[in-house]
């Protein structure tokens, strides 16, 4: 009974996760045209191998920053955008668990998100602050700053730096779903700073974001689809295939707000530019209903929670089945 359990629980996940890409896909095309990506350049440093956030330095021309995720060390790489090479590295004092992403205050600040956390064992996050560094070699002792979640704890890749009001969020990496956090104005060293959850349910598996120059809008992504939101009641305006890549992780949003930056994890990834218009991101029909574009991506994320639960569950009443006939 043990095997035909797990046999049903593998055909329903197989099943389900294969409707949610094709909802995932045709929400993410229904509402913007899939977008094709320009080549800027190539990351080939051995040193930059698990590239999960990146932002344009707002200090220097032409230079973005980047840093690993767990397992490497505390450094945040300088990048030449034209060329991909490492220009600058800037090494934080201490140790951190599992860095996610990196954001750039109006104060010219560089803020890095130490917030991954897979397994959710984690009571705290931590934010660390420092003077944006530019090229060359440097050293920081960056202020540190603990955050915690009201419902316990969850996984977070994206930081979010308004440029026009210095807000912060972080948003998390749920797998039915992610929250929007605002990180508090006053922020303090010396104990835990509480997050406030804001805004409604975004999109699933979240790697990274950014706001556009102005304030009004927020670009969020996943592997491989970028979301439109409104700044302020953090309402979806539209749903965009991204050009494909191995993983999809970062997005940094460019000076103009007409077009970001998207990169991958992995050795020698790719810098590609793609066009970002928010004004005229909503079709006609999504406009004249109201409704939110990309609710397939959110629906079909929910019916592989409840596949998740069916199978659970079948599992639960093979096993019981199995311990009856061993005690008969």
């Amino acid at each position: 009974m043990l095997i035909p359990g797990l046999l049903i629980v593998l055909i329903v996940v197989v099943l389900i996760t294969s409707l949610t890409r094709e909802a995932r896909g045709d929400a993410a095309t229904s509402s913007a045209p899939a977008k094709t990506g320009q080549a800027v350049s190539t990351i080939s440093d051995d040193r930059v191998t698990e590239s999960s956030g990146l932002v344009l330095s707002i200090a220097h021309e032409g230079l973005a920053y980047t840093v690993n995720d767990s397992g490497n060390e505390p450094v945040v790489f300088a990048i030449e955008v034209s060329t991909g090479d490492v220009v600058g590295t800037t090494r934080i004092a201490g140790s951190m668990r599992d860095v996610e992403a990196l954001s750039i205050d109006k104060t010219g600040m560089l803020w890095i998100a130490d917030t991954g956390d897979n397994g959710r064992t984690r009571s705290s996050v931590d934010l660390y602050a420092f003077e944006e560094p530019g090229a060359g070699e440097h050293g920081t002792n960056a202020r540190r700053f603990r955050l915690s979640f009201p419902d316990g704890a969850e996984d977070v890749e994206t930081l979010l730096i308004n440029p026009r009001t210095d807000e912060k969020f972080l948003v998390s990496k749920g797998f039915g779903g992610g929250t929007v956090y605002a990180v508090p104005k006053a922020l303090s060293d010396a104990g835990d700073n509480d997050l406030k959850a804001v805004g409604p349910e975004v999109a699933s598996l979240l790697t990274d974001g950014a706001f556009t120059p102005d304030g009004k809008y927020v670009a969020l992504r996943d592997y491989g689809t970028m979301f439109v939101h409104d700044a302020k009641s953090w309402k979806r305006l539209s749903a965009t295939k991204l050009p494909e890549q191995k993983q999809g992780e970062t997005l940094a949003m460019e000076p103009s707000g007409r077009s970001v930056l998207i990169g991958s994890e992995g050795k020698n990834s790719q810098l590609l530019r793609v066009d970002f218009e928010p004004t005229t991101a909503r079709t006609a029909t999504d406009s004249a209903s109201g409704e939110d574009p990309g609710d397939g991506i959110r629906d079909g994320i929910s019916i592989v929670g409840v596949a998740w639960l069916m199978g659970a569950l079948l599992l639960f009443a093979a096993t019981c089945l199995v311990v009856v006939r061993r005690r008969r």
